[in-house]
């Protein structure tokens, strides 16, 4: 019998992790789908005759790629700087917009060495915390950096400075330290 629940556990832990995911990206697909169609549908109403399933994720695909080629010409960057500008000065804008600008510059790796994956031993102590550098010059005259301490099993984290002599750099991925600290270490660096 004990043979026969390991097999079934086997079995569990393969295909679990891929109907989760395969879920994960269904469901996200399907509402950007959603959200798309009607956006476009209600722009061009004469597109229902041709529309098909996943066509609004294409389109949110290729609008993303061309906006991306956009922020190449110099016209279309000096827009984007002035609605920076513009979104700095609204209170509540300005705190939303940049929050999420700065996670993104972080995570991917956008900003030289923001986002550089370190090791904190607690002074005093053997204990090593897992990090991410978040910031690359010192916070204030004392010489200290922002380093992003992610909590297990949980989307959250702490953000703690300390002094630049007190980490140490890993040679390791954002992406891989954040499965690391998801997993509560359980994720082994491939």
């Amino acid at each position: 019998m004990k043979r026969h629940l390991r097999i079934f556990l086997s079995g569990v832990m393969v295909l679990a992790p891929i109907a989760v995911t395969g879920y994960a990206i269904w469901w996200a697909g399907r509402g950007l789908d959603n959200i798309a169609s009607r956006v476009i549908k209600s722009i061009a109403p004469s597109v229902v005759n041709w529309w098909f399933p996943g066509a609004g994720v294409l389109f949110l695909l290729i609008s993303v790629y061309v906006i991306g080629l956009l922020t190449h010409l110099w016209l279309f960057r000096w827009f984007f700087r002035t609605l920076e500008k513009v979104f700095s000065r609204l209170p509540i804008v300005k705190t939303i917009y940049e929050s999420v600008r700065d996670v993104l510059k972080v995570f991917a790796g956008g900003a030289g060495q923001m986002g550089q994956v370190v090791r904190y031993r607690i002074p005093g102590t053997q204990i090593d915390l897992l990090g991410i550098k978040t910031s690359t010059s010192p916070i204030d005259d004392d010489g200290k950096v922002a380093v992003y301490i992610p909590m297990s099993y949980q989307l959250g984290g702490f953000t703690i400075y300390v002094d630049n002599q007190s980490i140490t750099q890993i040679d390791m991925s954002v992406e891989q330290a954040m499965k690391i600290a998801a997993t509560a270490g359980a994720a082994s660096k491939q």
